[in-house]
């Protein structure tokens, strides 16, 4: 359910794009080892791309925080990340190739292909090689958390019924749309010449769609969103969680219609709406899952501190590098 997307309790090393171009990032040294959690490296390009998840988690909560606590923060993130892969290897669990291999051609298209990718990491001094090491040892962790510490995690109906009355305000559900979408995607930089080459791509999938052609097929063959594979299918979403054009033009349209080519910073767009639903409040039984679900969630969160602090507390950790400059003192 679209209300509730489960929090990771970490994330992969994603987003390129956006760590690149973060000031903090941009001041951490590529290429060397700030540090070993019992013998495991840690890189410093590992944090300059943790850095902008933390400013922004940190801003969400009204938060302005130095650029050393920044820098900290997303170090203990790292070696907590360590201490649990270590962990998951003792058990001789294995990370999830396919759902690392998703994640890499997720974070290669965002960055616009595999050529605009590796460029991307070389100015970090970071292979594709060390990036899809960096995924792994994620979903390691990942898959850590869903085999050990999950199961350890027990939910009543009486628990969920009570979250449900205690927080009514969280299933208030506003009006929804559900679109279909195409993208042909702009590079950052673009010349004058390119961008009206992928106006051009948007221009005829929409004269496609316009004359009869099935959306989802089209959305398949040319779109360069990241659910193009599901057709284009953007499921349902509300008004303020979108780029404002694009969701200007999907709460605009009929079901059934499809917009003009839209452009936003990532490219160019067209959207055809399949559904529209109403404001509403979740009934207790549609909430039941999710429920049950977030209380796992939190549960687990509580269990995976303890087991931090622990691990933590018997860990070698040998500090190499300053990461933002020479060594540490």
């Amino acid at each position: 359910v679209e209300e509730f997307q489960m929090k990771k309790v970490f994330v992969c090393a994603m987003l390129l794009a956006v760590s690149l171009a973060a000031p903090l990032a941009a001041q951490v040294k590529p290429g060397a080892i700030i540090m070993t959690v019992n013998d495991q490296p840690i890189y410093t390009w590992e944090i300059g791309l943790l850095i902008p998840q933390v400013q922004q988690e940190l801003a969400g909560r009204g938060q302005q925080p130095n650029r050393e606590d920044v820098i900290n923060m997303a170090a203990q993130r790292l070696v907590d990340s360590r201490l649990l892969s270590q962990e998951a290897r003792r058990k001789n669990l294995k990370p999830d190739d396919a759902r690392v291999e998703s994640e890499i051609g997720r974070i290669q298209a965002r960055a616009g292909g595999r050529a605009e990718l590796d460029s991307a990491l070389a100015k970090m001094g970071v292979t594709y090689d060390q990036l899809r090491a960096s995924i792994s040892e994620s979903d390691l962790v990942q898959v850590f958390v869903t085999t050990q510490i999950q199961p350890q995690v027990s939910v009543t109906d009486e628990e969920v019924v009570a979250f449900y009355n205690a927080n009514p305000e969280m299933f208030a559900r506003p009006d929804m749309v559900r679109a279909r979408h195409i993208l042909s995607r702009l590079t950052p930089n673009s010349t004058a010449d390119q961008k009206g080459a992928v106006r051009a791509r948007a221009v005829e999938a929409h004269r496609r769609v316009v004359a009869g052609e099935d959306f989802s097929v089209v959305a398949r063959e040319v779109s360069d969103g990241p659910n193009a594979a599901n057709g284009g299918d953007l499921g349902f979403f509300a008004q303020d969680s979108m780029v404002p054009a694009l969701a200007n033009a999907a709460f605009a349209l009929q079901i059934g219609e499809i917009s003009d080519v839209i452009e936003t910073q990532f490219g160019f767009h067209v959207l055809k709406v399949i559904e529209k639903r109403s404001a509403s409040t979740m009934s207790l039984e549609e909430a039941r899952l999710p429920v049950k679900q977030l209380l796992i969630e939190n549960g687990s969160s509580e269990k995976l501190s303890e087991l931090l602090v622990k691990l933590n507390e018997s860990a070698t950790i040998v500090q190499d590098e300053s990461p933002v400059g020479g060594p540490a003192g």
